[in-house]
């Protein structure tokens, strides 16, 4: 079994503040607003970063990395499962007209132009419409005879 990764999204945060302050030169009054920044940042500033938080938080670069498109990018975006019977309406259109790997693409296109509004982590779009793909909601009702 591998190691379990734990970082603390507070430190996290603390430290990507400094690192895109320090690059970018200015004050971010929240993690938002820098999430934003650092997302416009050149690949090689973003590897930068990558590079001194790693070693503040005693992780791997790739560690550090996935930790933010995983999991700390992630407290942006809406909940996912308030759309999940619009999703699953979707889906069930799509599916006909197109293999998996596409109607997975389509229903996230479909959900993002909706609601333009919305700043949707695509990561975590695909990841739950694949999985709604994979297992279709059953209205089963379970009753009890006596």
């Amino acid at each position: 079994m591998g190691r379990v990764l734990t970082i603390n999204n507070q430190q996290f945060s603390c430290f990507l503040r400094h690192q895109v302050q320090f690059v970018c030169n200015q004050i971010f009054v929240s993690d938002y607003h820098m999430s934003m920044v650092f997302q416009k940042l050149s690949n090689a500033q973003r590897q930068q970063c990558w590079q001194n938080m790693s070693i503040l938080l005693n992780k791997t670069c790739q560690q550090v990395k996935d930790f933010y498109y995983n999991s700390w990018v992630r407290q942006f975006s809406p909940d996912l499962n308030q759309f999940k019977e619009e999703l699953v309406q979707l889906i069930e259109e799509t599916k006909t007209q197109c293999e998996e790997k596409e109607t997975a693409k389509k229903v996230c296109d479909q959900l993002i132009q909706r609601y333009k509004h919305f700043d949707f982590n695509m990561k975590a779009i695909n990841q739950y419409v694949r999985k709604l793909i994979l297992k279709p909601q059953q209205d089963i009702e379970y009753r009890v005879f006596v």
